[in-house]
């Protein structure tokens, strides 16, 4: 797993590296670009947190992906190249292409926002904004981060209650199980909350003039890594502007360039969605380089 790299970075540099493939993501919607995008963030996320962590999101991915295929060529009957007819309607090429694409592109921005979770941390976000909008910048971080904590503690009160309790196998005695552990889920979240608040005015929360502590330095490495960030986003951004890298489904499939554009905007595309692991190879080969000579 990439525990040393790309997470040692400084937060700008990891933050401005999100920013860049969510934002190409979203406006490269194309049949190669998005999947290559999918697959980037899918690898860095392996790297990150391991198989399992990728393969329990796709559990409710992939269902997403297939509801959005399905469902686009059923409500949207715009395009020219007529498949076959299905409750009387025309299915279009289009239709299941545009939603095809579509379905992989939420997917990639649903997976770079978990690599973003595991890579920017409460103590990292605060640090990049926290001078900017303090309130605002705590009010995101106890947001993002309230959904896995409580996930964390309904299986733990799930667990506890399954060990006292022992196993309900009636729908009756399941549905009251479930309403014991809501019940016990609430209760905590609102002490914890009270909790929170006393630590925090204890702690000097909204007094002017605080100092905070950080052990982030933007070193030559930083600049290196930022300067190739930039120029990859520069780079697709302005192929971007001549419309390569854009695929236009209605009315009928067609690229918005044509030209070795596209293939340039590729090249540069898999260069950034995949630069992370790239650069952990990179070190990695670095090392051993190191251990082999020593």
């Amino acid at each position: 797993m990439i525990k040393g790299y790309f997470q040692g970075l400084h937060p700008a540099v990891s933050f401005t590296y999100f920013v860049a493939v969510i934002g190409m993501t979203l406006a490269c919607m194309h049949p190669v670009l998005s999947p290559l995008s999918f697959l980037g963030a899918a690898v860095f996320l392996v790297c990150l947190k391991g198989w399992k962590s990728l393969l329990g999101t796709m559990r409710f991915l992939l269902p997403m992906m297939l509801v959005i295929v399905v469902a686009n060529p059923l409500f949207n009957h715009r395009g020219v190249t007529m498949l076959f007819m299905l409750f009387d309607q025309w299915i279009t090429l289009e239709a299941i292409g545009y939603g095809a694409v579509s379905a992989c592109q939420l997917a990639a921005v649903v997976l770079w926002f978990a690599c973003y979770q595991e890579v920017i941390t409460s103590d990292k976000f605060l640090f990049l904004f926290g001078q900017i909008a303090p309130a605002a910048a705590l009010l995101i971080t106890l947001t993002l981060r309230l959904i896995p904590q409580l996930k964390s503690m309904a299986e733990e009160i799930r667990q506890v209650q399954g060990t006292l309790h022992g196993e309900e196998n009636r729908l009756t005695q399941r549905m009251a199980a479930a309403v014991r552990n809501l019940s016990v889920l609430l209760t905590w979240s609102m002490e914890n909350a009270v909790q929170t608040a006393d630590s925090m005015k204890a702690r000097g929360f909204g007094q002017r003039r605080r100092t905070t502590y950080h052990l982030f330095r933007f070193d030559s490495r930083d600049a290196r890594c930022l300067g190739l960030i930039a120029a990859l986003l520069a780079a697709a951004i302005l192929f971007r502007t001549f419309g390569f890298g854009y695929v236009e489904f209605y009315p009928r499939i067609r690229s918005l360039a044509e030209g070795a554009g596209n293939l340039w905007q590729e090249g540069i595309l898999i260069l950034l969605y995949f630069l992370p692991v790239l650069l952990e190879k990179k070190e990695a080969l670095r090392w051993r380089s190191y251990s082999m000579t020593a």
